[in-house]
């Protein structure tokens, strides 16, 4: 892990997206802390209503607004009517992690009187900010867990069909073909609808994940297949082999440590992936449907027409957050497969510079201590041509 940060600091990108990735999954962690509202908290009379935090002069305020035009829910500022925001105040009761019992949320209004909206409300005027972070504990979520269950098949699958080759080779590899040869998306979108569409939502987050898990695995048994398949060869495998050593106990404790590395920048590139096929599902009304709440939920539901983007810009800030997830999944995973790198392995980053500095020194020693023995050698020529005339005569 030293070597990685060491290694992460001439990556600039690395490092913003480990700094994302890491105040994202803080904020899905605590999200009721976080979230000054709840996910399914409303206000009447205040749909639509745009973001509202400003600053003046060494505080942060919330900003009063009224409507115009209650069609197109157009909002005036009202000058003069700011409410103070503070931090740790009192809102809604909620147990932290199911466990504690508090009231107490990171930022908020301190008297309750007029709501703050970071990123603007929705249509029934909740707090889209608050609806994000209650959101990213299923976006962010479904990913790890459909990449390990993913995972989990492609090294079972992979590591049996690469080990003992044959009949199981040619049949395991023939089933994961069958899956590739179908477009992902049609697959997931066939596999849900064969589903009853009245679960509810703790059922629709295990149907989603299992159903993305059974559509990964296919190219990354693949891979698997033929990593084990060149290590089988190793002495360290044939020795154990000869020890009569299960082949099983052989696979996942001799061979599937040796890729490792591999594994670690696939789940890492993986996981973007499964987050975006879960947003598709939830946008196209097969996903995650209230009361829970999701990105793709979120972009469904408020992204709608041409006409709600243009007068409410604020409601595609769940797709900047996927956005953002998916460049910082991909950046990192950039990162991790320049770290695991053989050439990186032996001749870190890091070293390099100075390496490049004694090289630097060596030659120019060399180069000072060659023209010393150039002037040494002339002058000895020189004495030499002046004493054999001497030596002749």
């Amino acid at each position: 892990m030293r070597r990685f940060v060491c290694f992460l600091r001439g990556k600039p990108l690395g490092v913003a997206s480990v700094s994302v990735l890491a105040v994202l999954y803080l904020a899905m962690a605590f999200a009721e802390f976080i979230a000054p509202y709840g996910a399914t908290a409303s206000f009447e009379g205040m749909s639509y209503h745009p973001p509202n935090a400003r600053i003046t002069g060494a505080s942060l305020q919330a900003q009063e607004a009224r409507v115009i035009n209650p069609v197109t829910w157009k909002y005036v500022r009202v000058k003069g009517l700011y409410h103070r925001v503070g931090f740790f105040v009192k809102g809604e009761p909620y147990r932290l992690f199911g466990l504690v019992r508090t009231d107490r949320h990171l930022f908020g209004v301190e008297d309750g009187s007029y709501p703050l909206f970071l990123m603007g409300a929705d249509n029934l005027g909740r707090d889209l900010f608050s609806r994000i972070v209650h959101g990213s504990r299923i976006s962010l979520t479904i990913g790890f867990i459909a990449t390990a269950i993913s995972l989990s098949l492609a090294i079972l699958f992979g590591g049996i069909a690469g080990y003992f080759g044959g009949f199981a080779d040619w049949a395991i590899m023939r089933f994961s073909e069958f899956f590739m040869l179908i477009p992902g998306l049609y697959l997931i979108l066939f596999l849900r609808s064969l589903l009853s569409s009245s679960m509810d939502s703790g059922q629709s987050y295990m149907v989603i994940t299992v159903i993305l898990s059974l559509v990964g695995w296919p190219g990354s048994a693949r891979t698997v297949r033929g990593l084990v398949h060149s290590i089988k060869r190793e002495e360290f495998v044939l020795n154990a082999q000869l020890e009569g050593i299960p082949p099983v106990v052989i696979i996942f404790r001799h061979i599937i440590p040796q890729i490792a590395s591999l594994l670690i920048v696939s789940v890492a590139l993986s996981v973007p992936g499964f987050i975006m096929s879960e947003t598709t599902l939830s946008y196209l009304g097969l996903g995650i449907v209230d009361p829970a709440v999701s990105w793709g939920s979120l972009i469904k539901r408020d992204i709608s027409t041409v006409g709600n983007l243009r007068n409410y810009p604020w409601l595609l800030s769940p797709v900047w957050m996927l956005l953002a997830v998916t460049l910082a999944f991909n950046f990192l995973g950039d990162a991790l497969r320049d770290f695991y790198d053989p050439y990186h392995a032996v001749f870190p980053r890091f070293r390099l510079k100075g390496l490049r500095r004694r090289l630097e020194r060596g030659f120019a020693v060399a180069g000072e201590a060659g023209g010393a023995r150039q002037a040494s050698d002339a002058d000895g020529a020189g004495a030499t041509g002046a004493s054999r005339p001497e030596a002749d005569r």
